[in-house]
């Protein structure tokens, strides 16, 4: 009878448990790559080297990994992170969509407001907060690193 009670006990307690994992929001983990884009000739960072080709589009002659950060977001919260020269870029983690996919809301104020869908280890660029030495701007590439 005591093994019945344990039993009863443990479906009881996880009967509780998850349901209440299945209600967490699905979070969005991001990896946010700051790098500064100059006209000037130097040397390109390694580092931004998988990026080259977002770049290519772009009249600059040189890159440099400013920083680099790994977020998590909430679905339906923001996350502020802050990049160089005073600007911020807003992560609002929007929808988590069927397809495994993540909908993410970009903002730079006073320079970018959109929306985009990303898969897993998909990026996309943000680009165009000038620094304030007027040589260059930042390149912003955002990726999705999972949505669970």
């Amino acid at each position: 009878m005591t093994q019945l009670l344990r039993l009863f006990a443990a479906v009881s307690l996880l009967a509780v448990i998850l349901p209440a994992q299945a209600l967490a929001a699905p979070k969005a983990t991001v990896a946010i790559d700051i790098v500064q884009a100059s006209k000037e000739p130097g040397e390109n960072d390694p580092r931004v080297a998988k990026f080259r080709s977002q770049f290519a589009d772009f009249n600059y002659k040189s890159f440099k990994l400013v920083a680099s950060r790994l977020i998590t977001v909430d679905e339906k919260k923001a996350t502020t992170v802050d990049l160089a020269g005073g600007h911020k870029l807003n992560v609002t983690f929007t929808k988590a969509e069927p397809n495994g996919r993540a909908r993410l809301k970009l903002s730079v104020p006073g320079v970018l407001d959109t929306t985009v869908s990303l898969k897993r280890d998909g990026s996309v660029l943000v680009g165009g907060p000038a620094l304030p030495s007027g040589n260059g701007v930042l390149f912003i590439p955002v990726t999705l690193v999972e949505v669970k």
